[in-house]
């Protein structure tokens, strides 16, 4: 009995956790994934073709306002992530990635070619999970990094056949910002396989919204 009960639990609990509670680089083999994300400052959207579950390509745009010296970034870009460990516990999950990408970017310094390199650490299991992540963006006289840490829990244990529910902690800090201060936000995120939502608002009250889709 514990010889076929074991397996099918970890089988469970790996699909469970198949996902997205945390907005991943990299969907599923062969899969594509639309992404668009908004608060008071800051807009991003992209998509994102994954050959597998190690590798995926994007394009997107990015804008950010109250950037210091930069004013405000604006950014088309395309993208190269890679899934660079995976831990699979009997009971949770844990994942490396990393990505570098460049393109065009237009500041309050001027137009010109930009890079940016990132890296996401995230550890999961079906009620309790945490992420950072951290992304640098650079070009001709600017330099700004994106970090954001997040805690989330879900008040019932999501399965892959229903809608699962997480409230979810942040703390972002922008470098080299008009604000360099840690800024605090609590969403609600709501997600299935194939489709994520999250709304709420940062400590000052401005609202922000995130989406995503797999298919």
């Amino acid at each position: 009995m514990q010889r076929t009960t074991l397996p099918a639990l970890m089988a469970a609990v790996a699909l469970a956790l198949a996902g997205p509670s945390t907005a991943r680089p990299i969907s599923y083999a062969d899969g594509h994934m639309l992404m668009a994300e908004s608060d008071t400052d800051a807009f991003h959207a992209s998509y994102t073709y994954s050959p597998s579950f190690r590798w995926s390509a994007s394009v997107g745009t990015l804008r950010h306002d109250g950037l210091g010296r930069s004013g405000r970034l604006s950014l088309d870009y395309v993208r190269a992530a890679r899934l660079l460990h995976r831990w699979n516990l009997p009971t949770a999950q844990a994942n490396a990635f990393g990505w570098v990408g460049a393109g065009r970017a237009r500041t309050a310094l001027g137009d010109g070619t930009a890079r940016h390199a990132g890296l996401q650490v995230d550890y999961e299991t079906r009620r309790v999970y945490t992420s950072f992540v951290s992304e640098l963006h650079e070009g001709d006289g600017w330099s700004h990094r994106f970090d954001t840490a997040s805690l989330g829990w879900a008040p019932y244990p999501h399965d892959i056949d229903r809608t699962a529910t997480w409230f979810v902690l942040k703390g972002t800090r922008t470098t080299n910002a008009n604000d360099g201060d840690v800024k605090g936000a609590l969403v609600l995120r709501l997600f299935t396989t194939t489709w994520w939502v999250e709304g709420g608002a940062d400590e000052d009250g401005r609202p922000l919204a995130n989406v995503m889709f797999n298919f």
